[in-house]
């Protein structure tokens, strides 16, 4: 596997007063991922666009202003033709308890860049990330230190793995500093929702997640208080739930297979609070698993190894023939029970059947379910039975 670059820059101070001047209500996290084999190509485009947009200075989101919509979306798309993917922490700083450790600059900082190092560091074995450098050199040799002690893999040992650079000298980081920018004008409401859409939708081919903390569960948007859109809200809202509970219990050191159903989750969960309502077709998931260097993945690896075993972790992921998705609504749930009753209610019924077939013509002698032991089937075929005889 190509080793993989990262390079990582912030929107937004840690300050967690939002009520005062200049202090904003959200922390955006970027890291623009690059693949060994196109990172030459990738520095020489951004080069390029940076000319293109900014002259002699820097591509820095800063220097537009709000209002600056339709260059924005421009620059947005041109970035967005580079060879790189995106990964983001949002962070809500209201929802952070203003007593805590995190109210000092060093402990948020770290904390925070800290859950998107666990991340990459998790899903990239062979990663190299450079950071835009923070405060002093004391400083910088912290969070050196700090990064590469919790989330650095000491197998490889790699003493290169994680550096700090400043992003006058580096025009990817540049880049991330453009990207969470963009995201941050999103979650501060600073553009009217139209050209949000159009921020998303330009984001959303690069981006493979978008990881919101504390984990917040669309309470930007207050929940609906009618029926049933109220209790379409908290389908939506459990599932969520699920999902980053699986998350926390994998913890920072995942199996070959639980990496791939994080891998998967952190899409579906994405596509579902970012980008679309809609089922995500199996060819999109194995698209973004070679994105993140999956390789030569089958339908039935994704299925059996990712899909199915999430299911059994209690996550919540309905499918149809159109492919998978963290439900929105009941009818998304009905939709997937409607499904699995026409799988399992006809396979039942052609068990039943073999079962009888076996037993007519052996007198009774051979039951293929008792003989089998399978006491488990044999209580559904019982169920069966019992429905059907109402």
């Amino acid at each position: 596997m190509d080793r993989t670059y990262a390079y990582v820059d912030e929107s937004g101070n840690s300050d967690l007063d939002t009520s005062k001047t200049g202090s904003s209500g959200f922390f955006v996290v970027c890291s623009v991922l690059v693949a060994e084999k196109d990172l030459k190509i990738a520095y020489q485009r951004a080069e390029e666009l940076r000319q293109k947009h900014f002259q002699t200075g820097e591509i820095k989101s800063s220097k537009l202003r709000p209002k600056d919509t339709n260059r924005r979306a421009r620059i947005l798309k041109d970035l967005a033709e580079l060879p790189i993917k995106l990964y983001f922490v949002v962070v809500d700083k209201e929802r952070i308890y203003k007593d805590g450790g995190l109210q000092f600059k060093t402990s948020f900082v770290k904390h925070i860049n800290g859950i998107l190092y666990s991340r990459l560091f998790r899903n990239c074995r062979d990663l190299q990330m450079t950071v835009d450098e923070h405060g002093g050199i004391d400083f910088q040799e912290s969070l050196k230190a700090y990064a590469q002690d919790r989330y650095v893999d000491d197998l490889f040992g790699d003493e290169h793995a994680f550096q700090t650079k400043s992003s006058k000298e580096d025009v990817l980081i540049q880049v991330a500093d453009f990207f969470a920018g963009s995201v941050a004008q999103i979650y501060e409401n600073k553009v009217a929702e139209d050209v949000s859409e159009v921020y998303k939708s330009i984001l959303s081919e690069q981006t493979l997640g978008l990881l919101e903390w504390p984990p917040k569960f669309k309470l930007l948007i207050p929940p609906p208080m009618d029926e049933p859109n109220y209790a379409d809200y908290q389908v939506h809202q459990e599932a969520l739930r699920q999902a980053d509970r699986f998350i926390d219990q994998v913890g920072q050191h995942p199996d070959e297979d639980e990496w791939l159903q994080i891998s998967i989750l952190d899409y579906l969960r994405f596509q579902s609070e970012f980008v679309t309502k809609d089922y995500i077709p199996t060819g999109d998931i194995l698209t973004h698993l070679g994105n993140r260097g999956f390789g030569d993945l089958s339908e039935q690896r994704v299925r059996s190894s990712g899909i199915a075993k999430l299911r059994d972790a209690d996550v919540i992921i309905t499918s149809t023939s159109k492919g998978y998705k963290i439900p929105h609504t009941r009818a998304d749930i009905n939709d997937f029970l409607e499904m699995a009753s026409g799988v399992i209610v006809p396979l039942l019924e052609r068990v039943k059947k073999a079962r009888e077939v076996y037993r007519l013509s052996s007198r009774g002698e051979y039951d293929i379910i008792k003989t089998a032991r399978l006491t488990d089937l044999e209580k559904l075929l019982k169920s069966l039975e019992a429905f059907r005889s109402e």
